[in-house]
């Protein structure tokens, strides 16, 4: 009985380290994120954008960023801008919106970086992969003709986008708290029963409470 116990709780501290420490690298996983000076206007606009969270070279290591391009409707459509992230992972610039009929369209900004496959020959060709947390989205919304920005709604869209980033942090600091939580919670319910386990051991053998029918 007393070696399961201490099974038992060796194996739930083990648990939890490998839930907290998981929990937290995947709450360090940064999304990038876009975000438009207006979500809605005309055909032929010129509309300012920033973004954040892209992927850039360690300082000294010699190698260029890999630029962001903005899509219209698609990760592979027309190319609207396109922009080089700076070392925080920035980047800014001006896009003009295409001829569209009016409706609500998708802006995607990609980060392709060519890479050696894994595995594979050093002589491979590379692959062009999508960094971590990309494509970043944003909408637009193109007006009709004779509507005013102005008589719309403050862009829906912009605010969701803008949001979106301080919204990512705090669902992944409530998640790594919770699993904080849980796994403290567990690794006392494992400490308290093997401290009771081990107490229990050095009881004398006629001080413990033993099941009716345990032993003959």
């Amino acid at each position: 009985m007393r070696l399961s116990a201490v099974r038992w709780a060796v194996g739930v501290a083990a648990a939890t380290l490998l839930v907290a420490f998981g929990a937290t690298a995947f709450a360090c996983t940064n999304l990038a994120t876009v975000i438009l000076s207006s979500g809605v206007g005309h055909s032929g606009n010129s509309i300012a954008f920033t973004g954040a969270s892209f992927a850039s070279p360690r300082a000294g290591s010699g190698q260029p960023a890999t630029p962001v391009v903005l899509h219209w409707e698609s990760d592979t459509g027309p190319v609207l801008a396109q922009g080089t992230p700076d070392r925080a992972g920035l980047i800014s610039g001006y896009f003009t919106v295409p001829q569209a009929t009016p409706g609500i369209y998708a802006i995607f900004a990609t980060q392709l970086t060519p890479r050696v496959p894994a595995g594979g020959p050093p002589d491979a060709p590379p692959v062009l992969v999508a960094e971590v947390g990309t494509p970043a989205r944003s909408a637009f919304e193109v007006l009709p003709a004779g509507v005013n920005v102005s008589d719309v709604r403050p862009p829906v869209s912009g605010q969701l986008t803008e949001a979106s980033g301080d919204l990512d942090s705090t669902v992944w600091i409530v998640l790594t708290a919770a699993f904080g939580a849980v796994a403290l919670s567990l690794f006392g319910g494992g400490l308290i029963a093997f401290v009771h386990q081990t107490r229990q051991s050095k009881l004398p053998a006629e001080a413990r409470w033993v099941p009716p029918g345990w032993y003959s």
